[in-house]
């Protein structure tokens, strides 16, 4: 019979700290550099990586220690920093979704699923709840959800780590019929008010950016800082159809805004970090 156990640390990591905190950044400049280097990095590099994205050395200093603690990086001998192999797979997995930002058009397919589990099993029910929230799930009814079909991957596995997919039955449908309205439903099965706040959150922490910004230590900052404001939002945003959303939707600016940005500053951010780490 499945148990409860916890589901790997590392399934919904984008959710571990938060945004624009120390242990953030220094998170996301991992993913985003640390991780590709081919040998561990000098722990002072490191912090100048940090520094020049805002964070001061003390507070860099305590968020590489709360993260060494967490496995996302590691100590080496020689004071050096490594990306262990389980947070090199983590920072894959998240860059397949925080990159490619994805919306469902009118003809994709659903992915619905669903599960029964008895009272004894209530502390498993809550962990299949808070995962599939954070991945993206409207809740239709009571051990029902539906998700996007390009999501159904991630399910498999968030069920998987849960020790809970035998439990569970997907089905891939084409077309659900709504009981009233595309709208009305997706207000239902989704919080739409509080994602459609989380993209205006963004669009305000990154409204000071400016695409002529391209002065390396400059796009570096900026680059850092916004992928760091925006990692969470497309695991929380399914990516649904236009016709299933609000008109004033803020999701499609802010998802305009990163790409546009990304394209900008990546190559600049990348050439900063190169001098950096070549001392």
């Amino acid at each position: 019979m499945a148990t409860s156990t916890p589901i790997s640390p590392f399934s919904l990591d984008d959710f571990e700290a938060r945004t624009g905190s120390a242990t953030s950044i220094i998170r996301t400049i991992t993913g985003l550099y640390l991780r590709h280097q081919p040998a561990p990095v000098p722990r002072t590099q490191v912090v100048e990586l940090a520094t020049a994205a805002g964070i001061s050395a003390a507070a860099a200093q305590t968020a590489i220690s709360r993260l060494i603690d967490k496995q996302v990086l590691a100590n080496t001998a020689d004071a050096t920093l490594d990306v262990p192999p389980v947070a090199r797979a983590m920072f894959e997995r998240g860059s397949r979704r925080i990159f490619t930002p994805r919306q469902m058009s009118p003809n994709d397919q659903w992915c619905l699923v669903t599960y029964s589990l008895p009272e004894s099993m209530r502390p498993l029910r809550h962990q299949i709840r808070k995962h599939f929230q954070q991945l993206g799930g409207g809740l239709v009814a009571a051990g029902l959800w539906i998700f996007p079909e390009y999501l159904r991957v991630e399910v498999d596995a968030a069920l998987a780590a849960l020790q809970a997919r035998s439990l569970a039955t997907l089905f891939t449908v084409q077309q659900p019929h709504f009981p009233a309205t595309p709208q009305e439903a997706a207000a239902q099965w989704w919080d739409l008010e509080h994602l459609d706040s989380l993209h205006q959150q963004f669009l305000k922490a990154t409204a000071d950016l400016n695409a002529g910004q391209t002065d390396p230590a400059d796009a570096y900052r900026g680059y850092v800082g916004m992928i760091d404001a925006w990692r969470a939002l497309p695991y929380l945003d399914p990516g649904l159809p236009d016709g299933m959303l609000p008109a004033a939707w803020s999701g499609k600016r802010s998802r305009e805004r990163f790409l546009e940005f990304s394209s900008v500053f990546e190559c600049p951010a990348k050439e900063f970090v190169a001098s950096v780490l070549a001392g």
